[in-house]
């Protein structure tokens, strides 16, 4: 070896400064993290995105489109929020903002108080939207709107009980029942005050929502002390009803396209006849 070449210097190993850069798995393993945090409300987030993205799609500067893009980025500003929050402070969710009273009253977490509000805000926010505008057929836009408001219940609802869950078939089926009727009721004024094109089926629609509301409300409140011979004529009415609503409000019209009144009177009709068949299976004792 030359005296030139032993006089060279030597290449150092070169130290990292700072802190370890993240590697690949615990980037995949914290991104992993984020998303568990927001298990709950998934898929508010994902109604949201959907609800925003066709209203850029389908953009116009109008008041109603500007509203609903402000329901769908307010919903996803939120639950993003929260989404980090817990991520970065695990048990966020959890912490109670009201204090449970001595009558059982309150002890309401951060996680029930922001579901409650996105639940108020959805119910007037879909309400709006598919019922006036600007998604009032089937789109992109309609199943956003109608996905955040189910999502959003059930995030709301379904927190601290299941009520729903724990009712019997048949009280499951007059739920779905009134939730159509009222969701028809609402559908049927536009076609009356606006003079669809064969508006006068809306009256009906009108009507037999109106009916079943009331049959829904005695039924449910009476569910366990109706014979079950009367419960089985009853529900054979009450498939008929909506069979015939369902017919002609959507042969005849003015339902004659796929949205809230056409899906509601479906919906409705199909709920009946669950509950008629799972009536019809019931072998139980005559109740009296």
């Amino acid at each position: 070896m030359s005296d030139d070449e032993s006089e060279a210097p030597r290449l150092q190993p070169r130290t990292q400064n700072g802190p370890p850069q993240t590697s690949t798995s615990e980037l995949a393993a914290g991104i992993s993290r984020w998303i568990e945090a927001s298990s709950s409300f998934f898929y508010v987030e994902l109604a949201s995105l959907v609800l925003m993205f066709a209203c850029v799609a389908d953009w116009f500067p109008t008041t109603l489109h500007r509203y609903a893009l402000s329901v769908a980025c307010v919903s996803l500003l939120m639950c993003l929020i929260l989404q980090t929050a817990e991520f970065l402070i695990p048990g966020f969710l959890d912490l109670v903002l009201v204090d449970k009273k001595e009558d059982g009253s309150g002890g309401h977490t951060v996680q029930k108080v922001c579901s409650v509000f996105l639940l108020v805000w959805w119910i007037f926010g879909t309400g709006i939207i598919t019922f006036h505008g600007p998604f009032v057929v089937t789109s992109n836009g309609w199943f956003g709107a109608w996905g955040g408001l189910f999502a959003t219940m059930k995030w709301s609802i379904g927190l601290k009980n299941s009520f729903y869950n724990d009712q019997s078939d048949g009280l499951k089926q007059l739920f779905n029942i009134a939730m159509c009727s009222v969701i028809l009721l609402f559908a049927s004024i536009p076609p009356i005050t606006q003079k669809w094109v064969n508006y006068s089926g809306a009256g009906l629609s009108i009507a037999g929502a109106a009916f079943t509301l009331v049959a829904c409300a005695y039924l449910i409140t009476m569910y366990s002390e109706i014979p079950r011979n009367l419960m089985k004529i009853t529900v054979i009415l009450l498939f008929t009803l909506w069979a015939v609503v369902a017919g002609v409000t959507t042969f005849h019209g003015p339902f004659l396209i796929t949205n809230n009144g056409f899906i509601s009177a479906w919906l409705g009709c199909l709920s009946a006849l669950n509950l008629m068949l799972t009536e019809m299976k019931d072998s139980s004792p005559e109740r009296s």
